[in-house]
This record gives C-alpha cells, structure tokens and sequence, in this order.
C-alpha cells in the first residue's frame, strides 16, 4: 500500500483490505488485485475518505454487486469502495421511497411487494443493487429503472452531497451521466396496487429468466446491447459461436448474449470472447455490437 493511500485511510472508521482479490466482489467471479478495498460504515465515514482521496490525489472507483462488471486480470490501483453499510430504505409518503445504493434489488423488490407497491417487478430478472441499477439505467425490453426516478442523490468529488433530477442525469439505454463522485442513492415513484397483482408481475417475469437465461453458473448478464432492430443474442448465434468456448469462459449455450465462467475463467478468457463475438458479428452482419457490460482495471502484465 502506498503512503498516499495510508495517509488518507488513517482515520478511517469502517473495514479496509489490503490487496483484496475482486474476483469475489463480482457475479464472473473473475478480477485480479485491488491494492484496498474499503466499507465505509456511514456518510460522514464516506465524507471523510473523499476529502483523503481528493487531497492525496488518489484514484478511486465504487463496485455495486458487481454483476454488470468485469475487472481485468491485472487488478485495480487506489482505492476500491463498497457501499455494504448504505442500505437504508425510507418512505417518503404511500408510493415514494427513497433508497440507498447499497440495497440489493431482490430485497427492494421484497419490500415494495409487503408494501403493495407497483413499478420495479421488472427488477426481479436482474441481479444486482440500486447505486448499479441506477448508474447503468438497468432494465428490460420496454422497461428501465429511470421510468420511476425521480432524483439521485449524490457526494461530489468535491465533498458536496447534491440532488440530481432525472432529466439532469441524461438517462439512455443503459446509461446515465453523473458528476464524478460517489452515488448515494435515488428517489424512486411507485403506484399503489395490491399485493396479489405484484406477485404475479413478478412471477411471470421470473418464470421467463429461469426459461432464457444460464442461471446455474457465474455471469454477468447481457455482454452487448441489443441494436436497433435486433437482437444481440439472436446475433451472436447467427454467427455460429453459441456455445464457442476459450479458456474457461464459454458463450452460453442457453442465451448467446450470456458469458459464463466453467469454473476456471480468467478475466483474459472473457475479453477474448468478447472480442471474438464483436468481430464475428461485424464482419458477417455488418452490425457493431456495443459493450453492456462495464470493462475495468488493468491487464494481468500491468500488475
């Protein structure tokens, strides 16, 4: 660890882990060395460690679950923060809540459906938590999550905790454009409905995700989005690579628009196949896919 980042961590009051595999923060199970890993236990916690990171002039990134995420072979420098501790759910009035990022879907998705409320069943076909959901405006054919937000909150890489309204945050399909700081959370619209009616929304799509995508082992979901007017799944397996396997990562057999560790992956065997899809597709359909998938750190030589 170097001086900068122990200096900036002297008065750090939550967990911090010194050359921390990332492999087990992630849905691949791939990612090679973080040089700290940190927990943050609460607000004024996570105030005073972007003052260090600002002033030590330190780099950082935040990682949700980890499930729309794949981190090279060779790792990450500075400072890696997990928002574990941020897991506040709190109810503005009878369909509005606000939760923090570090919420898991399925548990707001349990608390939304004892609470009758209508808007995010469509969560339940997608791992992961809110800070990612909202980061990478997650969501499926004609639903995404900026249908129901109605602000984000946000600490600035400046240290100010600001408010930011959906148009401000330039929601598209699976993205959005924040100022560099740290997401604390949104503001989310719901409906009011009966319980039973949110039940079945939910057992339908979830019926659906078990049927079409390769649950039983690590991935981390779509690899490309879809084009206008196509599939990138229905693509992939056009070109005759469902199933095309390197190393330990295989394009499943189940959707084509799905990678799946074997067991053995690396990062490397991941971005090979990635590369090879994308190249496949182009040069046999004429069609550029566009990563879904957030690609981060460093090459296993950078190390």
């Amino acid at each position: 660890m170097n001086h900068a980042i122990e200096l900036l961590l002297k008065d750090f009051k939550g967990k911090a882990l010194q050359n921390e595999p990332l492999g087990k923060y992630t849905s691949l199970k791939v990612g090679g060395i973080a040089d700290v890993v940190v927990f943050p236990l609460n607000l004024t916690d996570l105030i005073q460690l972007m003052e260090g990171i600002r002033k030590h002039k330190v780099p950082f990134f935040v990682i949700g679950a980890g499930s729309n995420l794949i981190i090279r072979d060779g790792g990450m420098r500075g400072i890696v923060i997990k928002l574990s501790h941020f897991t506040r759910i709190e109810k503005i009035d009878a369909a509005t809540l606000f939760v923090e990022s570090g919420v898991f879907l399925p548990r707001l998705l349990k608390y939304t459906l004892e609470a009758s409320l209508t808007g995010l069943e469509f969560l339940c076909s997608i791992p992961g938590n809110v800070g990612g959901a909202i980061k990478m405006n997650a969501g499926i054919p004609g639903r995404e999550i900026s249908d129901v937000v109605e602000s984000v909150r946000l600490l600035t890489y400046q240290g100010e905790i600001v408010d930011i309204g959906k148009k401000e945050a330039c929601f598209g399909y699976r993205r959005s454009k924040f100022p560099k700081g740290v997401l604390l959370g949104g503001v989310f619209n719901l409906q009011q409905a009966s319980r039973h009616e949110v039940q079945e929304k939910i057992a339908v799509l979830l019926k659906k995700r078990r049927e079409t995508q390769p649950l039983s082992h690590p991935n981390v979901g779509s690899i490309f989005k879809n084009p206008p007017g196509h599939y990138a799944g229905r693509l992939i397996e056009e070109v005759g690579l469902k199933g095309f396997q390197i190393g330990g990562a295989q394009i499943s057999e189940k959707h084509a628009n799905f990678i799946i560790n074997k067991g053995s992956a690396t990062a490397g065997d991941i971005i090979q196949l990635i590369k090879k899809a994308g190249r496949e597709v182009e040069d046999k359909k004429g069609l550029v896919l566009e990563l879904e998938a957030k690609i981060i750190g460093e090459n296993g030589s950078d190390r």
